[in-house]
């Protein structure tokens, strides 16, 4: 006669099997890996993004858009068509910006984010004046400590102008601003307003452009009213009031998260497939 085993050895049987069954090379997500926030526009709307309408001087609504996409179906078009001045309400330059649907961020975080960016044709590259596409803004005004922008051909990460104690600038460059093409950012960002723990690293397309960098104004500011330190993403288009060519950029997938294995699982930068 045949034992019958018990609902829990049972139970810790099927476990066993589907451990056994997993392949070895399996990738191996942390526990402690968290995915959140994501932007891929997949809703077919702007609702993964807040209602930020003063973000807007000098351009049309941002557009989601079927082409160019990086992933599924959708992505979202920002544009800035003229140049702007006072009595557009702005003092510092046009600006066609989201802001994520997303927490403000603490000093000694330790985040992972990628998204794709695509310059359409005729976006102009080659200005001196300063052009931003993504900032780690301070919870107060002034230049953001740490960004991704486009500047004399090329994307470049700087920051440090808005210090509260003075300057602390930087620039880097971190490949030829092409326009026509998608290229796919993974930043790695531990925030503290001390340089001697903040950093930022940069891969585009797969390739680590910007190893391990302090900026000598730390990744995030002390607010001098209050002593906090907090930051908040803004993705977009900010730049220079006075550069006068029509600027078109697409945006895509989107991903925060507190590891690399986490934001790039469903989406592989190397071969630039969407699998999830």
């Amino acid at each position: 006669m045949r034992r019958r085993l018990a609902p829990a050895l049972l139970a810790l049987a099927f476990l066993a099997a589907c451990s056994a069954e997993e392949p070895s090379d399996a990738p191996q997500i942390p526990a402690s890996a968290l995915l959140l926030w994501t932007g891929d526009l997949e809703t077919g709307d702007l609702s993964q993004f807040m209602d930020t309408p003063w973000n807007r001087v000098g351009g049309p609504p941002p557009e989601v858009v079927e082409e160019p996409v990086r992933g599924g179906r959708y992505a979202v078009e920002l544009a800035i068509v003229r140049t702007t001045g006072p009595d557009d309400g702005i003092c510092c330059g046009s600006r066609n910006e989201l802001e994520p649907k997303f927490r403000e961020i603490e000093s000694g975080e330790d985040l992972w984010f990628t998204f794709s960016t695509y310059l359409l044709e005729g976006f102009p590259v080659n200005y001196s004046e300063f052009q931003t596409i993504t900032q780690f803004k301070q919870n107060f005004d002034g230049s953001p400590p740490l960004e991704l922008g486009v500047q004399e051909g090329a994307f470049q990460i700087d920051g440090g102008y808005g210090h509260p104690d003075g300057p602390r600038t930087f620039s880097i460059p971190v490949g030829e601003a092409a326009t026509g093409r998608w290229n796919d950012w993974l930043l790695h960002v531990r925030f503290s307003p001390d340089p001697a723990v903040g950093f930022v690293e940069v891969w585009r397309d797969g390739q680590l452009m910007l190893p391990k960098y302090s900026p000598p104004g730390g990744t995030m500011y002390v607010n001098p009213d209050d002593g906090s330190a907090r930051s908040s993403v803004k993705t977009g288009y900010y730049r220079d009031r006075t550069i006068d060519s029509v600027g078109r950029i697409v945006f895509d997938e989107w991903r925060i998260g507190t590891t690399r294995e986490v934001v790039e699982r469903a989406y592989q930068p190397a071969t630039g497939q969407a699998t999830g």
